[in-house]
């Protein structure tokens, strides 16, 4: 490792402004600075989550455009998709029995459940 990455990567752990140009470093230490900047930005401190939940089309396929609105809104304010899953929000059954028949119904309400995540500001 050179020794002027070596000086800036410790200016980046003390949190000092860095002027390194990225396109003079060698691929090793390019993929080095790379990985000190991912640690330095999972140590920056508290992280905020928000939860979204978008409801399943009356067909049962999933609104595209709705999760499209959301996904983009959220990228803007900062937010990445953490993590995501499909939620069976209620079932509503009845049956009545006449005579010894039996009939019903049975509903149920999908929807997707979004876990965004982004560093708070400090």
């Amino acid at each position: 490792m050179n020794s002027k990455l070596k000086d800036e990567i410790l200016a980046v752990l003390a949190d000092r402004q860095t002027d390194i140009d990225l396109t003079k470093l060698s691929d090793e230490d390019l993929r080095t600075y790379i990985t000190l900047m991912a640690v330095k930005n999972e140590r920056r401190g508290k992280v905020e989550y928000a939860v979204e939940t978008v409801r399943d089309r009356d067909n049962g396929g999933a609104d595209e455009s709705a999760l499209n609105d959301v996904l983009s809104m959220y990228g803007e304010k900062g937010w990445r998709l953490k993590f995501c899953f499909t939620d069976e929000v209620g079932v509503e059954s009845h049956s009545a029995t006449v005579a010894g028949y039996t009939t019903g119904t049975n509903a149920t309400i999908n929807e997707i459940v979004l876990i965004f995540e982004r560093f708070a500001e400090i």
